[in-house]
């Protein structure tokens, strides 16, 4: 993995298909390992139901990570501190990807979603 700034968007829907977003509910980004899960970033859901992330290839490395460069990511939703929502995980995704033209980093930010929030 880079020393790049990686960007995460998420999505979320109520059962109607409408954006889900509320000053209660907060969006946790995290990184699932054998041991420990890494908190990769909190962030509240604005009103089109989105929430972004940033962080850095140092924050997806732990003691039980060593070396990791593909995060195996989910979403939890807490409504005042109370979990309502998580999502599958997934596995190994590659923001190393480079254009195979220019070289350059191609996959800085992915995106994840619509997410159905029923809870």
């Amino acid at each position: 993995m880079t020393t790049e700034l990686f960007k995460v968007i998420a999505r979320f829907e109520n059962a109607e298909g409408r954006p889900f977003f509320g000053s209660e509910y907060e969006v946790f980004l995290l990184d699932k390992d054998r041991l420990f899960d890494d908190k990769l970033g909190a962030s509240s859901i604005s009103e089109d139901g989105t929430v972004e992330f940033l962080f850095s290839a140092a924050d997806v490395l732990s003691i039980d990570s060593m070396g990791e460069r593909t995060p195996d990511i989910y979403f939890v939703i807490e409504e005042n501190g109370n979990e309502i929502f998580r999502s599958e995980v997934f596995e190994e995704v590659d923001f190393d990807a480079t254009n195979p033209v220019t070289g350059r980093a191609d996959n800085l930010t992915k995106e994840f979603g619509p997410f159905r929030v029923t809870g």
